[in-house]
């Protein structure tokens, strides 16, 4: 069996069975997805739909699934009277901040409430029933997968989002070991998480950020044995950006080998 992670797929649903095809993804084969399925591409159901079909692919919640629970949540008092839209403060409702440009729900949002209710019901109980972080062992490595950050306690080998609190659950798909100051190279760093061994698989911020890019400007998995203390791998290449710099990117845990697909034609 071999044992893939890809991350912040956002909706671009023929990018990814390109890359299936590409990695010659098989019924022994085992995939996690690192959250963030959908939005900004246009096929995030048809993407979460076929993914919640397969056996052989896990996915983790990212913070864009969570702004769908909050979303569908939200909307579901609103039509049964526990909450009333006049009243509501001056902040971004649930279903404002999902369907906001700058996060591109719009598209999922529409999509999603076009199935029926059934469809609907398997799509949120799917959504309830994820984790938000997962320590495997693989070749007698430990990796630590979440979508973007962790917790410094211990959680075993596993933190599900139904045994989170709203702020663990905020914190582990929306911070981020990236947007923190400092040298994240001094030495003196200390990891901000538990598991000091692991590795720690990330996405949330695409590499272009980091700069990190091959010889065409496009993005690349970020592999740092020593980040902020900790061994981190990025594995979002942009795909949310929309752009000739945007890839999947795909990395193989047994020999840390890495495939691309890119979004646009080269």
């Amino acid at each position: 069996m071999r044992t893939f992670v890809v991350s912040d797929i956002h909706g671009h649903f023929d990018t990814f069975q390109k890359l299936l095809k590409l990695i010659e993804f098989g019924p022994d084969d085992f995939m996690y997805i690192n959250g963030d399925v959908i939005d900004r591409g246009r096929d995030g159901i048809p993407l979460l739909q076929f993914i919640m079909k397969q056996d052989n692919m896990e996915m983790f919640l990212g913070n864009h699934e969570l702004m769908m629970i909050h979303a569908i949540e939200y909307q579901r008092d609103l039509a049964t009277g526990k909450i009333d839209a006049d009243e509501q403060s001056d902040h971004l409702t649930p279903y404002e901040l999902w369907t906001h440009p700058a996060n591109g729900g719009e598209d999922t949002f529409e999509d999603f409430y076009r199935l029926s209710q059934k469809e609907q019901d398997e799509i949120e109980n799917y959504l309830l029933g994820r984790r938000l972080i997962k320590r495997i062992t693989v070749e007698g490595v430990k990796f630590h997968i979440s979508h973007s950050f962790s917790l410094n306690r211990r959680f075993g080998k596993e933190f599900l989002y139904k045994k989170a609190t709203p702020a663990e659950a905020e914190t582990i798909v929306w911070e981020s070991i990236f947007d923190r100051m400092g040298n994240p190279y001094d030495k003196k760093e200390k990891s901000p998480f538990f598991y000091k061994k692991d590795r720690y698989i990330v996405g949330h911020i695409f590499t272009q950020r980091l700069n990190h890019l091959d010889e065409l400007g496009r993005g690349m998995i970020f592999i740092r044995e020593k980040y902020r203390g900790c061994y981190v791998i990025d594995m979002d290449c942009g795909m949310a950006i929309n752009s000739r710099s945007s890839r999947l990117g795909c990395l193989q845990l047994e020999n840390m080998k890495e495939y691309y697909v890119a979004l646009m034609d080269e």
